[in-house]
């Protein structure tokens, strides 16, 4: 199939869906790789889950609690269990009254989407330095930010969010998306929150424990001024996180020496993909503007350049098995093209040749 004629208008809002991808590319000979994802090609080792875990109620999930509590490094009583992350991310801004919204002009597209479902207006911010004038401005009220962002992979430190957070002067909520700071856990704001009664910190299980199927994540943030966590943990009620769920999500996140494993892993993967990616970007100079990756490694490279030549590369990977994120927007409307890579768990072998193989036919 050419690729000005893939048919863009039926491609999946999100990344790991492999029956779109067999649509459009057919089935590979060698099989899917997927790295559509961004979600850690290691998962963290579940070990066997007694019978009465399944059978027994989940209960009020203190066990839980007490595991994030220490693992975030936040007081217990400002941690909501969700069934993952996403369900904050639909949920928070129906519980405030319309407002202006600051949003990532690149960002995950599922904040924007809530925001504007909820009747906010939402202002655009190409980077923290912008979002930052608009909020010395006084042109926002609430703020969204993605630390690390996805798919652009910027990293702030936590000084610069409580700078951002004190310049913001309690004039609206903050929320932060953490979904992607395991690797970097100094980046995460958590520790800020029992001094800011504004700052809401979003944080899941998917991608640095490679658990997204088990749908566990948080929302954490004192409840006393906005009351979110309240009004969404009402609506999980009872029941709302399942005991498998928290069953394994106490385990993986009391597992201190996996964690640190983890980050060895993936630290090193990240870095040699990014140079893969370097080398292979170099050698075509003019077609892609830039690689970015996370500081010191991430879960993910993202690839910027022009429309044609990112999409022309995303599909002839993927006729060959090798499925990787595409912006999914046309030609005409993609003011900001990108192509995401997550980390494969064969050290980029079948990339790299992947790669080479389309280099020369």
């Amino acid at each position: 199939m050419d690729n000005r004629t893939q048919p863009l208008s039926s491609a999946p809002v999100h990344g790991g869906n492999l029956a779109q991808a067999r649509e459009w590319f057919g089935e590979p000979a060698g099989g899917w790789q997927d790295l559509s994802t961004g979600i850690s090609p290691w998962s963290y080792p579940v070990p066997d889950i007694p019978s009465e875990v399944w059978q027994l109620l989940p209960g009020e999930g203190t066990a839980l609690k007490a595991a994030a509590a220490q693992y975030y490094g936040v007081d217990g009583r400002h941690i909501t269990p969700l069934p993952g992350s996403q369900y904050a991310i639909a949920r928070v801004p129906h519980q405030l009254s319309p407002a202006t919204v600051a949003l990532p002009e690149l960002g995950y597209a599922e904040h924007q989407r809530a925001w504007l479902s909820a009747g906010h207006r939402p202002v655009l911010y190409r980077d923290i330095d912008h979002l930052m004038e608009l909020v010395c401005e006084r042109a926002v009220e609430h703020l969204v930010v993605l630390n690390p962002n996805n798919p652009g992979a910027e990293t702030s430190g936590r000084e610069t969010i409580r700078q951002l957070y004190d310049a913001h002067q309690q004039r609206g909520l903050m929320l932060l998306d953490e979904a992607f700071v395991d690797l970097q856990p100094e980046y995460s704001a958590a520790a800020l929150i029992e001094h800011c009664p504004d700052l809401w910190v979003l944080r899941s299980l998917g991608k640095f424990f490679g658990l997204a199927g088990i749908r566990l994540g948080f929302l954490l943030g004192r409840a006393e001024r906005w009351g979110v966590s309240s009004a969404v943990a009402a609506e999980l009620q009872p029941w709302g996180v399942s005991h498998p769920a928290q069953w394994i999500g106490c385990r993986a996140l009391g597992d201190s020496q996996w964690q640190s494993q983890q980050r060895r892993r993936l630290s090193t993967a990240s870095l040699a993909l990014e140079a893969q990616w370097q080398r292979y970007c170099a050698e075509r100079p003019g077609l892609f503007r830039s690689v970015g990756s996370v500081a010191n490694g991430g879960l993910f490279v993202t690839l910027r350049g022009d429309w044609e030549s990112l999409y022309a590369l995303y599909c002839r990977l993927g006729r060959a098995g090798v499925l990787l994120r595409w912006c999914h927007e046309d030609a005409e409307s993609a003011s900001l093209p990108w192509l995401r890579c997550g980390i494969p768990s064969d050290g980029g072998e079948r990339l790299k040749r992947t790669l080479m193989e389309a280099g020369s036919s």
